[in-house]
């Protein structure tokens, strides 16, 4: 991550100077053009002109070269013989006919060229035309942007990019390391040789704060699951009839996909992989089945767990932070209000909202919105999804129970979120009920027993 922070920044640096030089190098051009119509609206004017109404031409070029430094001004004849010039040092009467303009103005035309002829750096616009037949009038004029933008302006220019790459490292430096700190923190908690208790959250950036403080507290969770998985070692299985279905299913489908490919070596690339995503799509909904009916079997095993003041209002932000992603690609807004304190594990309860929550999410509308409001032992999480017919409220709590079994597998639930909100209300013993209309959205509501 620093070594895209520190790419950003550089390339951030080379675009700023890159828009520089090429706003000078505009510049530059404009000036060029603008000259170029100078030159030329001299030469229209000076083209009435006759040699009668100019007896001493010498005095006319200087006078013409006077308005405008530093332009220089000269008269010659088409053989080559210069009349007059305003400028220091001779000129070569036959380099200046072999000149591109003197060409073009001998032609009859307004002949202009950009010669670079002294130097890169000390460029010249010339223009020419044949005044009355028989004079051809010269000008030359110095282009010094060129030069300045050399001397001055790029050495300012490299000056002002050192200042802001360190200006920038400076500021820059300190953040990227502070940030992959925190990330090395979130990484220590993966690999186990960090706990939660060694982390300050306060430290954390105001704008990573919620995702990273979600994400220690999930890796806590995690860390906790796995204390517990080394430490139980018989775990009792009594979903056979229930999940039998849920299970054979996938299998049998990831199995007519596997023969299919086997009895047909040669099968189009495009067919192969749309059956590796069938396959694949079986696998991962047999991972889901399969950690849910784990974590619904540990429900009914109370060893271990660890009661206290679990305040709901910060895991419900916990949880709402986790699904903000699902939120977000159903434009789903999620708000909490109020405050509950319960004595419970703090897993359970992580569990219980993360159901409700999720399922209210899962099977909310776009652009709808998802509600959980707290009071005094009483949650409430409200959505305005697709609802649930009154028929098949009172099974929804059973294990695989579905209202929409062809909704359900699309939208990646097992059927068994439901079965674990039971599970974890029963064994505190509070009370849940279900309000809900189809197409209104469900409205789920869990009574604690006091108990602090």
């Amino acid at each position: 991550m620093r070594r895209s922070l520190l790419r950003a920044y550089w390339v951030g640096n080379a675009l700023t100077l890159l828009l520089v030089v090429v706003f000078a190098a505009v510049m530059i051009v404009s000036d060029i053009e603008t000259d170029r119509g100078s030159l030329k609206a001299v030469l229209n004017t000076a083209s009435a002109w006759t040699a009668e109404a100019s007896s001493n031409l010498q005095d006319l070029a200087d006078r013409i070269a006077a308005s405008s430094e530093p332009l220089r001004v000269t008269f010659l004849l088409p053989n080559g013989i210069i009349l007059a010039d305003s400028g220091q040092g001779e000129q070569d009467g036959q380099a200046l006919l072999s000149r591109p303009e003197v060409r073009q103005a001998l032609l009859g035309q307004v002949g202009d060229d950009l010669s670079f002829s002294e130097s890169l750096i000390h460029p010249s616009l010339n223009a020419a035309v044949m005044l009355g037949n028989r004079l051809i009038l010269h000008l030359k004029n110095p282009i010094r942007e060129i030069e300045y933008l050399v001397t001055i302006y790029l050495p300012l220019i490299a000056l002002m990019f050192l200042v802001m790459v360190a200006v920038s490292h400076w500021l820059l430096d300190p953040v990227t390391r502070r940030m992959v700190r925190q990330l090395e923190q979130v990484r220590g908690l993966l690999e186990g040789t960090l706990h939660r208790g060694e982390i300050d959250a306060a430290g954390y950036y105001p704008e990573l704060k919620p995702a990273l403080e979600s994400i220690t507290y999930l890796i806590g969770r995690m860390q906790d699951d796995l204390e517990q998985i080394v430490k139980t070692q018989d775990m009792q299985r009594d979903f056979v009839d229930n999940s039998s279905h849920e299970l054979k299913s996938p299998l049998t489908s990831i199995a007519g996909f596997a023969e299919m490919m086997e009895e047909e070596p040669d099968m189009p690339a495009e067919q192969r992989g749309e059956y590796l995503g069938y396959i694949l799509a079986e696998c991962r909904r047999m991972t889901g089945i399969i950690n849910d009916i784990l974590l619904l079997e540990k429900q009914d095993r109370v060893e271990g767990q660890t009661h206290g003041a679990v305040s709901l209002r910060k895991v419900a932000d916990q949880v709402a932070a986790a699904l903000q992603p699902q939120a977000a690609q159903k434009d789903i807004g999620i708000r909490v209000s109020g405050q509950c304190t319960v004595r419970a594990s703090e897993q359970d309860m992580w569990e219980l909202l993360r159901n409700l929550m999720g399922n209210a999410v899962r099977y909310g509308r776009r652009g709808g919105f998802v509600r959980v409001a707290l009071e005094e032992d009483v949650l409430v999480v409200e959505d305005d999804g697709i609802g649930i017919s009154p028929e098949h409220q009172p099974r929804i709590f059973e294990k695989f129970y579905r209202v929409d079994s062809a909704r359900t597998r699309q939208d990646g639930g097992s059927g068994l979120g439901l079965a674990i909100v039971a599970a974890i209300t029963n064994r505190y013993g509070a009370a849940i009920h279900v309000d809900s209309q189809p197409g209104r959205g469900s409205r789920f509501t869990v009574r604690f027993v006091r108990n602090l």
